[in-house]
């Protein structure tokens, strides 16, 4: 028989003292989660039960959720076990009371939770997901307060993505509730792009997190561990440090190896080169009849329950069964399950030596009676059931279940879990055109799960397969929903859309006539494709068909569709009329329907900026509040990051830089997730429009010039490399910069989401060189949004009233007049919007172009313009501005002076010297002029101020800001 190694828990002291006072922390209501992170075999599941004990004789309860090894499990399968333990150990009463409103919606996610029957299903998936969230952390809230709760959920790098939204939610719902909750996962496993490093930045907004990396043991306590084995030889414990670097899993192999071939001495012995090789050398000292059992186990997976096991072993009595266990256990390859009845492989890698030595042609039969077995459960397991059928070799039924298991999952939102169903699916499928309806199908629901999960990129690929099988087919309406998901999945990653024009246009072609539902579909998407292909003529006309259709129709989805479709082309600035019409509209439809996910999908981004560039900041807001809600409870990436990137700019646009850096950051961070270059791209946009605003866009110098020249040979970034030019007083550059982009009326600039602003900051270089000659171009390329705002893109960022850059235009041609109309309506537009860095922007402006101008009064408005300026400037934390204003504040106060009361500059410096009780005499040294001449200036300076002495004269001095009091 195997000796059984249990040198009892070693080491990790730091870290179960952080575990500790975690533990007391949630006990006092200050709820948290820690992350155990290690390598394969590090010890995170040995520390986890060392806690899980401490939890015990603390009066805690610790329940425990593992995120499985291998495929097959349901999505929120650790929650689900979780659960089940917490119901199992508690009575009716006490369940009744804690399950309360949350009943029907565990039913949803597996019947044998409540006895109650699921709520119907809400045709709202929104509302269905966010409830379903609701309900679980409410239970375990409701659960804590009655007991202080420990979860734990291993292996979380192996979690399904809904799992990990759902810690995100409960965590963020955790409140002052006594729960802490420790995940375990291999940080080796976990890259920038795995979903679980998504959750841990989310974890970090919302929750008390904190992270123990797990080490191996040091040369102390590998030598304590050998010694606790009963091989206590100094020098072997060196030797298997040495070949093990403190490695607990490693360690224990071949410490335990040694024993079994009753040798306490390394000499002269080969040590095995891995760890399958070690569980190899034991494996084969089983009993045949064992390993036989342990085979069938691993079939089923890490855990195995006993009663399925014993069903695969019909040949086996039961008896000889749990003998075998025994022996299994005993040699410490098998251990007790949380789940009553169960046993789970005491590491992976035991059950992949096991799974992978049986011939192909019984692990094939062994999977077949499995699922064979599993049909007959109460509760089908559709996820193991299609696991267990492919591995069987019987595609059909993988496919039905695989397929299944998808719908399943896209119910319940778990838009992750059904792309790969899908795509089990769709593997599983046998070639020939014969199975070319079902792979289109299969794709087009692939592709939508794509995109809804945030994988847009990948879904036009599905989509074009779905399109090619179509062809094959010639099956227009396959073709048609092909065509419309490769449009979505377009104008998502912002390519241009004539690849989606010439697919749509395909599929309209092969139209069916009758199916007007359908035509109204595709042309709304060919409409949004042809505004990506900038033909907004062409979109228009695409637009008012459908629209006419639809109305006719009387369908609210077709009619919301028509109507949305315009809303993407922000960039034709002659149509904004249009899209906010059609926007209200739609808007009104979505209410009417009770369907917040449709405006999500492809009305709400766009309007957003709509309303920003009319000067609705309020309604922007709250647009994008609403955005955000329902985004978040779609569990739909790019939609969270659209919102959050909206937030951003409405935050800087109001003065909120702090806050928008904030939101920018969840914005970069969530939109990684779906489109990584495009998340990078609105991020810096973002973070250079907050530098400038900061006045330390020179911190960023380095990296933006290096980014910005050598980003493109185009010019899509080249006005943000003239503007930084500019901010840096380069002035060559600058202009090297901005007469390139200047070629042929600025023929250069693309029609693209990004003109507009491309065009502002050319403005704003064309005023900084006193370019005359090109600042008419651009305020005839400009005046479209005299009236607006300027934002870019639809929700990146906000530049304040066009307006304002339309006066510097006409500032730098001297049209005074002109310039000053504009300058009064920035005024006006950037106090509406709630403007306050952008109205501290357009004053200093206004007091520079009056300060030019000098007309009567312009330096006096132009002080009280700057004093404003300045005052918001300080307030905001606008370095830049502040100095700038200061600067004009000079001049603007000396033409002041010069205005008081007529007096002319030499009568001022006369005024200021008898201010300062200097004589006739003494001021005469001064200017260098003679005595007479002074006399004369004294005089006209005692009428012009009506003073009676000079004593007056310096009083009136004093008064008007003339000298100091001081």
């Amino acid at each position: 028989m195997a000796r059984t190694i249990d040198p009892g828990f070693i080491g990790r002291q730091a870290e179960l003292d952080a575990l500790h006072a975690a533990l007391a922390r949630a006990g006092a209501g200050r709820p948290g989660i820690v992350l155990l992170a290690g390598e394969p075999g590090i010890g995170k599941t040995r520390t986890a039960q060392e806690l899980v004990a401490h939890a015990a004789r603390s009066e805690v309860l610790a329940l425990w959720g593992r995120c499985p090894e291998e495929p097959g499990a349901p999505p929120y399968w650790p929650w689900l076990q979780l659960i089940r333990r917490w119901l199992a150990l508690h009575d009716a009463a006490e369940r009744t009371a804690v399950l309360g409103a949350a009943t029907p919606h565990l039913a949803a996610l597996d019947p044998d939770l409540a006895a109650s029957p699921p709520p119907p299903v809400d045709a709202d998936p929104v509302k269905t997901r966010f409830r379903l969230f609701d309900a679980i952390a409410a239970f375990w809230q409701r659960a804590a307060a009655r007991t202080p709760l420990l979860l734990v959920l291993d292996d979380l790098h192996r979690a399904d993505v809904p799992s990990l939204r759902l810690l995100e939610f409960v965590m963020a719902e955790a409140g002052a509730s006594r729960l802490m909750v420790l995940g375990t996962y291999r940080d080796s496993e976990v890259t920038r792009q795995h979903p679980l490093s998504d959750t841990l930045g989310e974890l970090h907004r919302h929750a008390q997190v904190q992270r123990l990396l797990l080490g191996g043991f040091s040369p102390a306590e590998t030598a304590r561990f050998v010694a606790a084995a009963g091989m206590a030889a100094p020098e072997l414990g060196a030797a298997l440090y040495e070949q093990t670097e403190g490695h607990p899993l490693f360690l224990a192999e071949l410490t335990r190896d040694l024993l079994q071939s009753r040798e306490s001495r390394t000499a002269g012995r080969r040590v095995p080169q891995g760890v399958r090789e070690v569980i190899g050398s034991r494996l084969n000292r089983l009993t045949p009849g064992c390993v036989a059992v342990l085979q069938h186990a691993a079939v089923i997976g890490r855990d195995f329950p006993f009663e399925l096991l014993c069903r695969l072993l019909d040949d086996t009595p039961p008896a000889r069964c749990l003998e075998a266990l025994a022996e299994a256990h005993t040699a410490s390859l098998i251990d007790e399950s949380a789940d009553p009845g169960s046993h789970q492989f005491a590491h992976a890698l035991v059950r992949d030596t096991l799974y992978d030595e049986l011939p192909g042609a019984r692990r094939a039969e062994l999977h077949r009676r499995i699922a064979m077995t599993l049909e007959g459960g109460h509760t089908p397991a559709l996820s193991a059931l299609a696991h267990h059928w492919r591995a069987g070799g019987d595609s059909t039924k993988a496919i039905e279940y695989a397929t299944r298991a998808a719908e399943r999952a896209t119910a319940m939102l778990a838009h992750e879990e059904a792309a790969r169903h899908y795509r089990l699916a769709c593997g599983a499928l046998a070639g020939g055109a014969s199975a070319d309806t079902q792979r289109a199908r299969l794709l087009l629901a692939l592709g939508d799960a794509q995109n809804s999960a945030g994988d847009s990129a990948q879904a036009l690929v599905t989509f074009s397969d779905a399109a090619e099988c179509a062809r094959r087919l010639g099956d227009a309406s396959l073709l048609a929903s092909a065509a419309i998901g490769f449009g979505n999945a377009q104008w998502r990653v912002g390519s241009k859309g004539s690849g989606a024009v010439a697919l749509i246009g395909e599929a309209l072609a092969m139209a069916d006539p009758s199916s007007r539902r359908e035509r109204v579909f595709l042309l709304s998407a060919l409409c949004r494709a042809l505004l990506f292909s900038n033909r907004p003529d062409d979109a228009e006309a695409a637009y008012r068909e459908a629209v006419a259709i639809a109305r006719v129709l009387g369908d609210p989805l077709a009619l919301f569709r028509a109507l949305s479709a315009i809303a993407s082309g922000r960039w034709f600035p002659d149509r904004l009329g249009l899209r906010t019409e059609a926007a209200r509209e739609a808007i009104e439809l979505v209410r009417a329907a009770g369907h917040p996910e449709w405006s999500v999908a492809s009305l709400t981004g766009w309007h957003i900026g709509d309303l920003m560039e009319s000067g609705d900041t309020a309604g922007a807001m709250a647009t994008a509040r609403q955005h955000l809600t329902t985004g978040e409870a779609m569990r739909e990436p790019f939609n969270e990051a659209v919102a959050l990137a909206a937030l951003a700019m409405v935050a800087a646009h109001e003065g909120r830089f702090d806050e928008s850096e904030q939101l920018a950051l969840r914005a970069l961070h969530c939109g990684e997730r779906f489109d990584r270059a495009n998340a990078a791209g609105m991020f810096g946009v973002q973070m250079f429009t907050l530098r400038r605003q900061q006045g330390r866009l020179g911190e960023l110098a380095p990296v933006l010039r290096q980014f910005l020249a050598g980003a493109s040979q185009g010019t899509t970034w080249r006005p943000g490399l003239a503007v930084l030019h500019c901010e840096l007083g380069a002035r060559d550059d600058a202009r090297e910069v901005f007469e390139g982009l200047a070629a042929r009326g600025f023929a250069g600039v693309a029609h693209d989401a990004i003109r507009i602003a491309s065009l502002a900051y050319l403005a704003e270089v064309c005023a900084w060189l006193d370019d005359a000659a090109r600042a008419a171009t651009l305020a005839e390329l400009l005046r479209p949004y005299a009236e607006r705002n300027i934002v870019f893109g639809a929700h990146t960022a906000s530049f304040g009233a066009a307006a304002r850059l339309l006066g510097m235009l006409a500032t730098t041609r001297r049209a005074w007049d002109e310039a000053e109309r504009h300058f009064e309506f920035a005024l006006a537009l950037d106090a509406r919007s709630g403007g306050r860095p952008w109205l501290a922007q357009s004053r200093c402006e206004f007091a520079a172009m009056l300060l030019r101008r000098t007309a009567p009064g312009d330096a006096d408005r132009a002080g009280v313009l700057l004093e404003a300026s300045l005052a918001d400037a300080r307030v905001l934390g606008m370095r830049a501005l502040e100095a700038r204003a200061a600067a004009l504040q000079a001049p603007a106060a000396a033409a002041t002076r010069l205005r008081v009361a007529g007096l002319s500059e030499r009568e001022v410096q006369v005024l200021q010297l008898v201010a300062a009780g200097k004589t006739n005499q003494e001021i005469a040294d001064v200017l260098c002029r003679s005595p007479a001449t002074v006399a004369i200036h004294v005089r006209n300076i005692l009428g012009k101020t009506q003073a009676a002495n000079r004593a007056e004269a310096a009083a009136f001095a004093v008064r008007h800001g003339i000298v100091r009091s001081d």
